[in-house]
């Protein structure tokens, strides 16, 4: 798997040497809170199909882009993704986000569905709809070390594990107050709801996003929409990659059948 800077931003997950042109589809996903473009290959498998292209975003403040101050503005982050993912795709757009990334990955769509880009489906996965977010800027600054610690023994970033250790944690630590506050800081405005499809993708066991927050995401299109929760907590795609991947190409206009071992319940 490689992976290639097309912008600071915007980077290519590729296998591929004799892609078609264009695509069938393009996937961009946008990485949870603390995460990178690194952070989602997992996924790929069982999302992308032969030919389909797939690009991550890379925020900065993190892996080669650690120098460069983290972004304090979503909808700023929303405008150059958006600028950028249309300069850089021709055809369908799939836009996959998980926690902080699917918030994101909302104001993505609404721009690009203003430039009339086709918009295939946004897939929003572990999060609360825009105007129900749970993070206030003053308690997120008035965290101490040790909550922080907390937060990533307990689901704040996938794959730390119950004890990270000192070093990593006063790396991770950082990246993570910034991607709380860029969320917490987050003024979505008057309801705008898209008019492409939405799948709102969930653990059962999240403490932080209830099945009643998946289901708030409907007001947030006029398209078709549908919501499904997976067993697991906040990372509940990690060992189900499978499930999550066949539930979201099960969405797309030629859908892949989902796998059989789905035990998702959906609506």
């Amino acid at each position: 798997m490689r992976r290639c800077r097309l912008t600071p931003l915007l980077w290519e997950i590729t296998e591929e040497t004799n892609r078609p042109e264009p695509p069938p589809r393009t996937f961009v996903l946008a990485p949870f809170g603390g995460g990178s473009a690194y952070a989602l290959g997992e996924w790929l498998p069982d999302l992308r199909a032969p030919g389909e292209r797939v690009l991550a975003l890379q925020y900065p403040g993190r892996g080669p882009r650690s120098a460069e101050p983290h972004a304090t503005d979503l909808a700023a982050l929303a405008d150059t993704a958006a600028e950028e993912i249309a300069g850089a795709t021709e055809g369908p757009l799939v836009l996959v986000g998980h926690s902080l990334g699917a918030v994101l990955g909302y104001e993505i769509a609404h721009r690009l569905q203003g430039m009339a880009r086709d918009v295939e489906l946004l897939a929003v996965s572990a999060a609360r709809p825009p105007d129900l977010q749970r993070l206030d800027p003053a308690a997120v600054l008035a965290m101490t070390r040790d909550d922080w610690i907390e937060e990533l023994a307990t689901g704040g970033n996938a794959g730390m594990g119950e004890s990270p250790p000192a070093d990593v944690a006063d790396l991770a630590i950082p990246v993570l107050r910034a991607d709380y506050l860029l969320l917490a800081r987050y003024r979505p405005g008057p309801p705008r709801p898209l008019t492409c499809p939405l799948l709102a993708l969930g653990g059962a066991a999240d403490p932080w996003v209830e099945r009643p927050y998946l289901d708030a995401w409907r007001s947030w299109t006029t398209g078709p929409f549908a919501a499904a929760v997976l067993p697991g907590d906040h990372f509940y795609y990690r060992g189900a990659t499978a499930e999550f991947g066949g539930l979201i190409r099960a969405r797309l206009r030629h859908p892949v059948a989902a796998d059989a071992r789905t035990t998702a319940r959906e609506t």
